[in-house]
């Protein structure tokens, strides 16, 4: 066993082999990928905490769930290690890239990526499993898995892989709607905004889970239910806070409309495998971009120099495509004659969770989330006025087939173009 001190956890213990992998280039570049999708203006403790330090607490979780001592030591480090890989094909700026992409419609799920990559298309496609580059260095994963598992490493290299995609033998732990990735992460949020949380909630729940169903959720106990209802409880206090911050939601449109238009241009092309990019590699090629749009937002951005918000609407029902999205910021922008980027976020603060209870069959808890924000941003300066504002979530409605079923307005500050240096 190895000790290692975490944050949130205080001194924790990884096996040995699992110690051995956090070592890994792939999980290395983890270091330079931010948990949050945007380094935060009004929440500067979560501004530059790390993927790497997330997923670390991640695979100690592993090792708290209720079942662990039971496994084999095989299917013990295979658990461990797919909770340590979970993210290792995210994206830079973790989902705001890969959103970036869908604006395009270009499909891209950081969990389903690198679980594909032994598929034989998916090999095809991108390399095989050592084309995850970092400082000039392939991943390093399949030589860790020749070391840990010797004849069985293909075996448990696509255990390990199945489990990330959410299949068996762990999917339901590792990538379900109550796992060890949704545990470490939002507790790890909460901690670092610095919110009032109880450290011990993740390793209680992770306790509670008596047995692994593979692709479906965990059986936990009784006690894991009421835990689970203070996770949800936690959950709306994180969102709600970090769903409607406004200067972080202009720095996501400005990072999103910079990568859009130099995908366009093909500066950030597929064939150049984003995904395996820093969040600071991503941010100096954008600044080198061709187009000085590009550019001036991301100075802007670099100084927190941010473009006026409009008005944040609550619409009603499932949120839409992001490629729908992207249209809509260019019809309003011909509409309002000022150059608009759309942005959406689906309501995060609910989640319904059914769990599997010991002796209690399956219990219900929480909510379906039914409603979506939506907000635009302009590089024009000048805050958005009423009428624009009015105009704004009259075309949101109608484009959109949905009702507004309430709105965020902008403040003294942000009607001056959240320009924070003046």
């Amino acid at each position: 066993m190895v000790r290692v001190f975490d944050p949130l956890y205080g001194e924790i213990c990884l096996s040995s082999p699992v110690a051995e992998l956090v070592l890994c280039p792939a999980l290395q570049r983890l270091r330079e990928i931010r948990l949050s999708n945007i380094d935060s203006v009004r929440m500067p403790g979560i501004a530059n905490v790390s993927r790497h330090e997330h997923v670390v607490g991640a695979a100690y979780l592993a090792t708290q769930a209720g079942f662990f001592s039971r496994l084999s030591r095989r299917d013990a480090v295979v658990f461990e290690a797919a909770a340590l890989l979970h993210d290792v094909g995210i994206a830079p700026f973790g989902h705001l890239v890969e959103e970036a992409l869908q604006y395009k419609s270009v499909k891209f799920n950081h969990e389903k990526k690198f679980a594909t990559l032994l598929e034989q298309g998916g090999a095809k496609e991108l390399g095989g499993v050592e084309l995850q580059l970092y400082a000039g260095h392939e991943s390093g994963i399949r030589a860790w898995a020749d070391r840990a598992f010797g004849n069985d490493s293909d075996e448990c290299l696509g255990a390990i892989l199945a489990s990330i995609a959410g299949q068996s033998p762990f999917g339901g732990v590792v990538g379900g709607g109550l796992d060890v990735d949704n545990l470490d992460n939002l507790t790890r949020i909460a901690f670092h905004m610095g919110l009032e949380v109880d450290r011990t909630l993740p390793l209680r729940i992770a306790a509670s889970m008596l047995e692994s169903k593979g692709a479906g959720p965990p059986v936990f106990s009784a006690s894991g239910v009421e835990a689970a209802r203070e996770w949800l409880d936690l959950r709306w206090r994180v969102y709600s806070r970090l769903m409607l911050a406004r200067e972080d939601f202009a720095g996501k449109a400005m990072l999103i409309f910079a990568t859009v238009n130099a995908f366009e241009l093909g500066e950030l092309g597929p064939e150049e495998y984003v995904w395996t990019l820093t969040d600071r590699e991503i941010v100096e090629r954008l600044l080198r971009s061709a187009d000085g749009a590009v550019v001036q937002a991301i100075r802007s951005w670099l100084l927190r120099d941010l473009w006026p918000v409009s008005d944040l609407w609550w619409m009603e029902g499932s949120a839409p495509d992001f490629s729908r999205v992207y249209e809509f910021g260019k019809v309003v922008g011909t509409s309002l004659g000022r150059p608009c980027v759309a942005y959406r976020i689906t309501d995060k603060r609910v989640r319904r969770l059914s769990l599997p209870v010991q002796g209690n069959g399956v219990v219900e808890i929480g909510e379906e989330p039914g409603s979506w924000v939506l907000g635009v941003v302009s590089a024009k300066r000048g805050a958005f006025s009423g009428d624009e504002n009015r105009k704004l979530k009259a075309e949101a409605c109608a484009f959109f087939g949905a009702d507004c079923v309430g709105e965020e307005g902008t403040n003294e500050r942000e009607q001056a173009g959240l320009r924070l240096f003046e």
